[in-house]
């Protein structure tokens, strides 16, 4: 006699919606997140606050200082979020009870992308506007800005979006804070230099070209109205994130 087979229904936590509501739901139930989100605007308000101008024609100084604000200090912090949305859950093994509700380590992972993604563009795109606008009044700007000035208030958010989801790939792939952020900081400070000096001192123009194309230059470039370096951020992150999930997956927690 066959017995007849059951079809039970997936678990509400297999499933993709329901994935990325739960991380959500761990991101905003974590007090350290909105120190960070707060820790940020209030960044980079005292930033634009003290920013003198720079006294370049060409350039609109409430723009500009809301840059140097964002490229100085705020990227840091968001992108420290971004890491410590994975090498927190690392650090205190409760990744093993995300990964016994959710088996699929890439559907984890990939909802982990999208929280941080789109709460960091959000944030950060406010962030960006709060900058601009503080710095607009303090210059007497705000009559003069148009949809160009909003695209680059975008493209920051953007920026800071792609730079989060980078920072949470490196930290899946590394597993502890210290090391990622070591590495991140890097790849942000370090790369564009060395690369920038090599080709001075080896007469190499190529090495500074490939210099634009590492993540800082690259947000320096978008956030300036080159919208063609965002693919080249979202590679980076798209990289980090797909090196993330296959060490994720091809190691035990």
């Amino acid at each position: 006699m066959n017995t007849p087979s059951l079809a039970f229904p997936a678990p509400a936590a297999a499933t993709t919606f329901s994935t990325f509501l739960a991380e959500t739901y761990k991101l905003a139930s974590v007090r350290s997140t909105w120190w960070f989100l707060g820790g940020a605007a209030a960044v980079m308000l005292a930033s634009t606050l003290s920013e003198p101008d720079d006294g370049d024609p060409t350039t609109v100084p409430a723009v500009t200082a809301a840059v140097h604000a964002l490229l100085y200090y705020v990227q840091y912090i968001l992108l420290a979020l971004g890491v410590l949305v994975a090498t927190s859950e690392f650090a205190s093994r409760s990744i093993t009870v995300t990964l016994a509700c959710t088996p699929s380590r890439t559907r984890v992972l990939a909802a982990k992308t999208l929280v941080v993604g789109t709460t960091v563009f959000a944030v950060g795109t406010a962030i960006a506007a709060l900058g601009v606008g503080v710095a607009g009044a303090r210059f007497d700007e705000l009559g003069t800005m148009g949809a160009q000035h909003a695209g680059q208030v975008v493209a920051m958010g953007l920026y800071l979006a792609l730079l989060a989801v980078l920072g949470l790939g490196v930290g899946t792939l590394v597993r502890r804070t210290a090391g990622a952020l070591a590495i991140l900081v890097v790849l942000l400070l370090l790369v564009p230099e060395l690369l920038g000096f090599a080709a001075d001192r080896l007469s190499a123009p190529w090495l500074a070209t490939f210099a634009e194309y590492t993540p800082s230059p690259a947000g320096w470039l978008l956030m300036s109205g080159r919208w063609e370096y965002a693919p080249v951020l979202a590679a980076w992150a798209a990289a980090a994130v797909g090196a993330g999930a296959w060490v994720l997956r091809a190691r035990d927690v």
